[in-house]
């Protein structure tokens, strides 16, 4: 018995480094942040937003907010974190869209990859993430393809 409890000492105290890079890898971007709009630029950038995102190990979950040309609209978004899709439905202009997306790593920055459908048009989202001025600050780098045409911006969000 002491032996089993040896050896399972020692494959948790291996395994415990590894544990705490790969949480160290991927900063814990929870908070609500509210949209800059002096600091942000580009295509599309809504006039108004507001993001409570919460993290776990698994997944995020966005509770987003904004406001923008075609109104104020509300959605709750979620998403895995080991590269499996994830399906979320939003309301955009009055009619439902079904959105795919998987998250990807580079760095300490998460890439949310989103396909969905405007009638017979596929499109495209691709939003890089990141946190400066010691996680007060997430900046969203999004490129948007849709129709054949690219629409990119760049939203700063300041943590409250």
């Amino acid at each position: 018995m002491r032996k089993l409890s040896s050896a399972l000492l020692l494959s948790l105290l291996a395994v415990a480094p590894a544990v705490a890079r790969a949480q160290a890898a991927h900063p814990d971007y929870s908070g609500t942040y509210v949209l800059d709009p002096a600091q942000s630029e580009g295509q599309m950038v809504p006039t108004k937003m507001t993001l409570k995102i919460a993290q776990t190990p698994a997944g995020l979950t966005l509770d987003r907010t904004q406001t923008n040309q075609m109104g104020e609209s509300t959605a709750q978004l979620k998403y895995t974190l080991d590269g499996s899709p994830s399906k979320n439905t939003l309301n955009m202009g009055g009619n439902s869209v079904d959105v795919s997306t998987v998250v990807t790593w580079e760095g300490a920055s998460p890439v949310l990859t989103s396909a969905m459908k405007f009638g017979d048009n596929d499109a495209q989202s691709v939003e890089k993430w990141s946190l400066a001025d010691g996680g007060k600050k997430l900046t969203i780098d999004r490129k948007v393809s849709v129709g054949g045409q690219e629409f990119t911006n760049k939203l700063v969000l300041v943590k409250q």
